[in-house]
């Protein structure tokens, strides 16, 4: 029998375990956290970035390199980088307010997207922004509904250029589309700690290439 079929009953388990309201005000959140995971082979490279909501300072940098076992699966991606992010997140001396993760949280099949599986191991507020829709409709106002519930937003950043927001874990869809489009430079994709996140992922992964070159 496919393990992929108790997989997703685990996935429509957990999503009911995901709270969509924030717990503090918006105005309280001071700190946020970004991680990201870069892959070269079977090796994942995992960063984290703390950073000053009002200043864009880093707080603290982690980063952490682990062999992957699962193969990338749509719909299953938690599975991938679940445990290459809960790593570099064990090594954070910093505190913080809100975890920003580059994959979905509801706005997923079975309401379960990597970012709401890291809200539940870490029992953090958790955001979610992908690039790409796994699924929903999107209506004129770029909200993203599944079965007639509004699950993510699509933020809008340059011609062509966009990403999707949801909901990971304890915190509201507008907090959360309020917050990422706070935290935006101009010429950035994602948020400025996802954004450092996922560069700080890549260098790793650059340097472990050259070095295996030589």
């Amino acid at each position: 029998m496919s393990t992929f079929p108790m997989l997703a009953e685990l996935q429509r388990v957990l999503s009911k375990m995901v709270i969509s309201t924030d717990l503090a005000p918006i105005n309280s959140i001071r700190q946020v956290c970004g991680v990201d995971v870069s892959y070269h082979m079977n090796m994942a490279f995992s960063s984290v970035v703390n950073m000053d909501r009002d200043s864009f300072d880093i707080i603290e940098i982690k980063e952490s390199r682990s062999s992957i076992e699962f193969p990338y699966i749509s719909g299953f991606f938690m599975l991938r980088e679940a445990g290459p992010i809960f790593t570099v997140l064990k090594k954070l001396k910093s505190s913080f307010d809100v975890l920003i993760v580059n994959g979905h949280g509801v706005l997923h099949p079975r309401r379960m997207g990597l970012a709401s599986f890291i809200g539940l191991l870490v029992d953090k507020p958790t955001i979610g922004i992908a690039k790409r829709l796994l699924c929903g409709i999107e209506d004129v106002d770029n909200y993203v509904s599944i079965d007639h519930d509004i699950c993510g937003k699509k933020i809008i950043r340059k011609e062509h250029s966009h990403v999707y927001v949801s909901v990971g874990h304890k915190i509201s869809l507008e907090t959360s589309i309020n917050l990422v489009t706070e935290l935006f430079r101009e010429e950035g994709r994602f948020p400025e700690p996802l954004m450092t996140a996922d560069l700080m992922s890549k260098k790793a992964r650059h340097f472990y290439m050259s070095q295996w070159k030589n």
